[in-house]
């Protein structure tokens, strides 16, 4: 021990001696964080070369530069990546405004100073902006247009840019500004990119009334002068190309312009230099100013070919310079190597010395170490193996409670479904004002509460998933608000509470999901009520603020503690016991259905004096998503007199029997028994436990419609659905499926199965009973055409494509009967084996189909044919009697007579 400390000691005088000659002050090291939209483009390479040649100026200074290839979602990553590796300043330039902004904003806010360059974002939350004036680079474009086309009227192409991004929207905006009223003009989105040009410029209908294309940077309009080109040569002689930016260099806008490609470019510089620059100002904590607006020109053929001449010698100067900066770098380089070798050569002796000297200690310790680590080695395999069993044993965890997850839900809609159905049923029956409408009320109220629970927890397991999607309306909230408020008034009356609905304008039209925001206001009054005392108030507030509406809640309840108010949209956050109980889901379901909206929540509460939610959503629709969301028409329920319908007609279909026969597929006894009991006094019932019995009775019985549940054992509801449909002898049979599962996806793949129906649990049974009805007519009308084909004299075989079973089993049904219809020995016997299909299986099929028997089938579709002939004077009455089958002319004509009502003698002499 006491040789080592010797070692220990020479080592650090030996460290101290070398490095005691540097006796300069260090200085201080930055980072500046560049987040480019991308790098692609000279003009883009260009602004990172300045860019760099400034940095080089500061030995101090070093960048670190994000390529976000023209895609936001990637430049938001990498700038909140930069923020958390601690830059000392962030250089931005937005590859669209909006996505980007929340971003920079976070950036700017935790404190770094933020130098947007060339590209805006839609806040005032940066440090300064260096970049052209975009607007009056457009101005600039539409007076040149203007004296281009001078008293012409012609049309003028705009290629613009990303559609997000502040140049395209300005630059835009300038050029329509001053643009001569005559001038027709039409838009396409080139996203800055060269091959989005040539393909938008493919896909245009006609170019033959274009006079002049615009581009917003000169690669788009080299680009669609190509792709012009490539369209028709001729247009590219007569049509005039213009750009932005007159890059120096070969292949540039500039010499572009000098050559005669384009008619003009304006210079737009790209201000590299200048940033780094500022950035160090602002390092050294200089004082800068908000704005630097660098200059432009308008380069034509005038004066393109003296700047590209002496852009040729600056480049030329430039590259110069750099290849004498490098020498100088590599010189510098060679002169630091050679100054730290001396110390470098004196630190290695030293340690040479040093090493010899400890290799005894290190040889000795190195044997105990490896003893330790053989033991150590052996601990991590175990630990390693423990954490894999551990990880197999929490995948496994987590497949079994959503597992349980799913189970629970539909075993909570079970019996949902046998409480709200009877409720409604005994509601309805129970004279008003008894003690027993009140009981019923008070369970159907509490009944009803249970469902939204469980709904909330459907909802949010949705959410967490990003499975919610969004059915988006434009709706009159006024008049929407008031009817959600009206479900509370009876509550508001019991607890003697001043309930309130103020708004400052009659109506108010907003794009939302009809279903969320009632859902959110439900919420937030639910929690209102809550908290509100007998005897205090509560009032709704509705506001126009231009292009946002405000939505807010107050009450004067007990409110909520300091210490909460940033966390009570938190999932699962209940707070203290005496001032909330549930699950903790509602407000955070709320705050998450109002971000689908792409509006803000903000909460403010003094306890016991004032609680307020309020919240914030946009005008129109744009900022909706539509890969999330659907659209649907207007609609103006609450003011259509929709509210007072009569359903007399309704209740006397619900009244009616039916002479059809339903299958009720259900392994619940409680909710087989409820349905029987139900269905049975409109239909004929007959009862499965799961698919497999199904399949047997429907295969021996004559099944009008079958209604199955979902989730059952051997066989579920989606496979007994596929069994029936792709089997030609069952798949003429309606199925509805009955189900607790509310994910849609599992409700498209019941539908694709060929479900023709799907309803969720818990369900009313009237509705029920209506849709079966319905769709039980509709296979009687499918059954008048068919039967309309097979019988009317004035109409031929099909020979549309089949689409479905049923299509396909009535086109070879019918093709098989125009092949031998003529044939007096062809019988229906026949024709079933030649369908593959036994004469039982066949005569259910055509009467469910047509509505008639095969045999009346075959006879009527000989008397059509027959019908023709004669119409056509093909032949005596004999003649068509045996050239359509029939064994005698005077079966023939009794058979004609019977279906038309007259001879065939008369119907030839008529015809």
């Amino acid at each position: 021990m006491r040789q080592a400390l010797t070692y220990y000691v020479l080592l650090l005088l030996l460290l101290a001696f070398c490095f005691s000659c540097r006796t300069e002050p260090k200085e201080k090291k930055y980072v500046i964080g560049v987040s480019q939209c991308t790098l692609e483009g000279s003009w883009r390479r260009s602004m990172l070369l300045d860019m760099k040649v400034q940095a080089s100026e500061y030995p101090n200074l070093s960048l670190l530069v994000e390529d976000a290839a023209d895609s936001s979602l990637l430049q938001v990553e990498q700038i909140r990546s930069l923020v958390k590796r601690k830059v000392d300043l962030l250089i931005i330039s937005a590859n669209e405004s909006e996505p980007i902004t929340p971003a920079a904003i976070e950036a700017y806010r935790a404190g770094i100073p933020t130098i947007l360059v060339d590209r805006k974002i839609d806040s005032d939350e940066y440090t300064t902006y260096i970049g052209g004036n975009n607007y009056e680079i457009g101005r600039l474009a539409g007076f040149f247009v203007n004296r281009l086309v001078r008293d012409q009227c012609p049309t003028v192409l705009e290629i613009l840019g990303l559609k997000g991004s502040s140049p395209a929207k300005d630059r835009h905006r300038g050029f329509h500004d001053v643009l001569d009223p005559r001038i027709k003009v039409r838009e396409i989105y080139g996203k800055w990119r060269p091959e989005v040009v040539e393909q938008k410029i493919a896909e245009l209908d006609s170019l033959e009334e274009v006079d002049v294309v615009f581009a917003h940077n000169d690669v788009m309009a080299l680009s669609a002068r190509k792709a012009v080109g490539d369209r028709d040569p001729e247009l590219m002689k007569r049509i005039r190309f213009m750009g932005i930016d007159a890059m120096s260099g070969r292949g540039s806008g500039l010499e572009a312009v000098a050559h005669g490609e384009l008619a003009a470019s304006i210079l737009y510089p790209t201000g590299g230099s200048l940033a780094i620059r500022i950035a160090m100002q602002i390092l050294n904590g200089q004082e800068v100013a908000r704005e630097y607006i660098l200059s432009s020109a308008l380069i034509d053929k005038e004066n393109a070919g003296t700047l590209f001449i002496q852009s040729e010698q600056v480049v030329d100067y430039q590259h110069q310079i750099e290849q004498q900066r490098d020498n100088l770098e590599k010189m510098l380089s060679k002169y630091t190597f050679l100054q730290n070798s001396v110390g470098i050569i004196l630190l290695l002796m030293g340690l040479l010395l040093l090493l010899a000297l400890y290799v005894i200690h290190v040889y000795r310790s190195v044997r105990r170490k490896n003893r330790e680590l053989k033991r150590t080695n052996l601990q991590v395999e175990q630990q390693k193996e423990e954490l894999a069993e551990a990880n197999r044993y929490i995948e496994k965890s987590t497949t079994q409670k959503l597992q349980f997850f799913t189970n629970i839900t539909h075993e909570i809609k079970t019996p949902l479904t046998l409480i709200l159905g009877p409720l409604g049923k005994l509601s309805k029956e129970a004279p008003e004002g008894s003690p027993l409408a009140d009981d019923l009320r008070i369970i159907r109220k509490n009944a009803e509460r249970l469902k939204r629970v469980v709904d909330q927890l459907l909802d949010f397991r949705k959410v967490e998933s990003n499975k919610m999607n969004m059915r988006v309306c434009e709706v009159d909230m006024v008049a929407f608000v008031a009817e959600v408020k009206s479900c509370f008034d009876t509550m508001a009356a019991g607890k003697q509470v001043r309930f309130t609905f103020e708004y400052d304008c009659p109506s108010v039209m907003l794009w939302v999901d009809r279903d969320k925001m009632e859902k959110i206001l439900a919420n937030l009054l639910s929690n209102a009520f809550k908290f509100t005392l007998d005897g205090g108030a509560i009032t709704i507030r509705l506001a126009d603020k231009g292009d946002r509406v405000e939505l807010s809640v107050e009450d004067n309840g007990k409110g909520i503690p300091p210490e909460n108010l940033a966390s009570v949209f938190d999932r699962f956050f209940t707070g203290d016991q005496n001032y909330v109980t549930g699950t903790g889901i509602g407000l955070h379901l709320t705050r998450e259905f109002v971000h689908m909206h792409k509006g803000t929540i903000r909460v403010a509460s003094t306890p016991l004096v004032s609680t307020v939610f309020t919240v914030s959503l946009p005008k129109g629709k744009s900022h909706f998503d539509d890969e999330y969301c659907t659209f649907d028409p207007s609609v103006t329920e609450l003011s259509s007199g929709v509210a007072n319908l009569n359903t007399d007609e309704v209740q006397e279909t619900l009244r009616r029997i039916y002479d059809y026969t339903l299958l009720i597929v259900e392994d619940d006894p409680d909710i087989q028994s409820y349905l029987v009991a139900e269905l049975k006094q409109n239909f004929h019932v007959l009862v499965a436990d799961n698919g497999v019995k199904a399949l047997g009775i429907l295969m021996n019985e004559e099944v009008s419609l079958v209604v199955s549940d979902v989730m059952m054992p051997e066989m579920n509801g989606f496979d007994l659905c596929r069994r029936i449909k792709s089997d030609i002898v069952l798949s003429h049979i309606p199925v509805i499926l009955l189900t607790a599962l509310s994910d849609d996806k599992q409700q498209m793949y019941g539908i694709a199965g060929g479900a023709d129906d799907y309803i969720r649990k818990p369900f009313n049974i009237e509705v029920v009973k209506l849709r079966i009805i319905k769709l039980l007519e509709e296979r009687a009308r499918l059954r008048e055409v068919y039967a309309h084909d097979a019988s009317s004299p004035a109409v031929s075989v099909k020979g549309e494509k089949a689409e479905s079973m049923d299509d396909l089993f009535m086109s070879r049904f019918l093709k098989l009967i125009e092949e031998s219809y003529a044939d007096p020995d062809f019988s229906i016997e026949k024709g079933s084996e030649k369908l593959g299909l036994s004469r039982v299986h066949l005569y259910r099929k055509v009467k469910e189909l047509a509505g008639v028997t095969p045999t009346d089938f075959l006879r009527n579709y000989r008397l059509k044919k027959a019908a023709a002939m004669l119409r056509r004077k093909a032949g005596n009455v004999n003649e068509v009697a045996y050239a359509t089958g029939f064994g005698s002319p005077a079966y023939f004509s009794k058979c004609f007579k019977a279906v038309y009502n007259i001879t065939p003698t008369e119907y030839l002499e008529k015809e």
